[in-house]
């Protein structure tokens, strides 16, 4: 198989692959791959149960870092079955922290261009959580609680936690900035979004930022409906190149 341009799709957290059906046709056909990461050890438990009420995998509740690793060795592989010398990835979600993980990190230069649908740069706020995190830093007592919780949530589900507002990792990453050169990054966003801290805040400067309601003002798509509105669809298709 050879591809120019292979897309590499990566789901958002507590997903899997599955949430790509319906989209790998349009998005590059054969030259579209899909694949679940980030298995943890409640995801594994729940497997057997999620498939006997036909429904998929959750996962992505590993660490993003881990998460990450598993991304960049999906891409050499899919470069190696096609040929090319880079890939463009659309993401959902906590999807594109995974593969911008791994493109700031490897030193790699495989990725062209990162679609993010519902970004997640600078982390969500729902339910509190990104505010008491940033109180807790700002009285010195958010690294004490993070090492007491971690241990609890990291069986289960060690991403998120990492992608609350102000967590450390949301913290550490930030200050590398969102963007790494070289690569072109487009943000596909909804300011009813629902999970991101402030939308906007997802438009990080050296992207090419799509606001739906820019594009249609009557649009209220929440980050859960974002992968089945035609009109993100359409932006996206817009925004990748032909395979």
């Amino acid at each position: 198989m050879t591809c120019t341009t292979p897309t590499v799709l990566v789901h958002d957290l507590a997903s899997s692959q599955r949430e790509w059906d319906g989209w790998l046709d349009e998005v590059g056909g054969q030259c579209a791959f899909a694949f679940t990461y980030g298995e943890s050890a409640v995801s594994v438990q729940l497997q057997s149960v999620m498939q006997q009420v036909g429904l998929g995998q959750v996962a992505g509740l590993a660490r993003i870092e881990d998460s990450a690793v598993e991304f960049g060795a999906f891409v050499d592989s899919v470069r190696q079955r096609t040929g090319a010398e880079r890939v463009q990835v659309l993401a959902h979600g906590a999807g594109g922290l995974v593969a911008q993980h791994w493109i700031a990190h490897s030193g790699s230069q495989s990725v062209e261009t990162l679609v993010t649908v519902g970004p997640l740069w600078n982390g969500t706020d729902i339910a509190g959580l990104g505010t008491l995190a940033a109180f807790n830093r700002s009285i010195g007592i958010y690294d004490e609680l993070a090492a007491l919780e971690k241990p609890l949530l990291d069986p289960a589900c060690a991403a998120c936690g990492q992608i609350v507002a102000d967590s450390g990792y949301m913290f550490d990453a930030a200050r590398g900035g969102w963007t790494t050169p070289g690569v072109r990054y487009v943000n596909v966003i909804s300011l009813f979004d629902g999970l991101m801290t402030d939308p906007l805040s997802a438009a990080v400067p050296g992207s090419d930022n799509r606001i739906l309601q820019s594009l249609d003002g009557s649009d209220r798509t929440n980050h859960l409906q974002l992968m089945q509105n035609p009109l993100v669809r359409q932006v996206v298709l817009d925004s990748l190149s032909a395979g």
